[in-house]
């Protein structure tokens, strides 16, 4: 087989129309034309043209997923999720993924890291709920369990009450049980909460 014409797209000049024997094969970008240095009269394979368009495929897959992570950091669970359910294939949303963890561009341990800092900063949540949504992202029990206990949870519930519960009389059995749902809510571990709310 051989390429017969390569053609500039009316539509999209960064795009080519790929003509083989005569008649229209396949469009690449320009960038994967000159990469794989293809030129008229060529002769070309149904392998080599296969390998081509699956190039073309993963690199529409590595930049959705920079567009993704652009927009927010993501775990490598959320990452390959959202990438499958836009229709891309397993395998080369895999090679993709793991492209990105091997640059570091996907890293558990740091997206781990910063959601926690999130919700002890801006979001105060207690330990219960970081473990329940770090484990729902697919981060390990090891990266989570190291990185919780550098977290004091009992601090960050005192200055949680301070700031927001503090209109409510701990000493007041109803407020008190108020004081004890909210808390609960917000992912306080259960232990901690009647430990503190004892104290006072």
């Amino acid at each position: 087989m051989k390429i017969s014409k390569i053609e500039p797209q009316q539509k999209n000049k960064n795009r080519c129309s790929i003509y083989v024997d005569g008649e229209f094969r396949f469009s690449l970008t320009k960038e994967l034309v000159l990469k794989h240095d293809l030129k008229e009269d060529d002769e070309i394979s149904e392998p080599d043209i296969k390998d081509i368009l699956m190039e073309e495929e993963k690199g529409k897959v590595r930049n959705r997923a920079f567009k993704i992570l652009r927009f927010r950091q993501r775990s490598t669970r959320e990452l390959r999720k959202r990438l499958l359910s836009i229709g891309f294939d397993t395998s080369l949303v895999n090679d993709v993924i793991e492209e990105l963890r091997a640059n570091n561009t996907l890293n558990d341990e740091q997206f781990a890291h910063a959601f926690i800092g999130d919700y002890t900063t801006l979001k105060p949540k207690g330990n219960r709920f970081i473990i329940r949504e770090l484990l729902k992202r697919g981060i390990s029990k090891d990266i989570i369990s190291e990185l919780i206990s550098k977290r004091d949870e009992r601090a960050l519930m005192k200055r949680f009450i301070e700031k927001r519960l503090s209109h409510l009389d701990k000493n007041e059995p109803k407020e008190r049980q108020k004081i004890i749902r909210r808390l609960l809510y917000h992912g306080f571990t259960p232990d901690i909460i009647y430990e503190a709310i004892n104290e006072y």
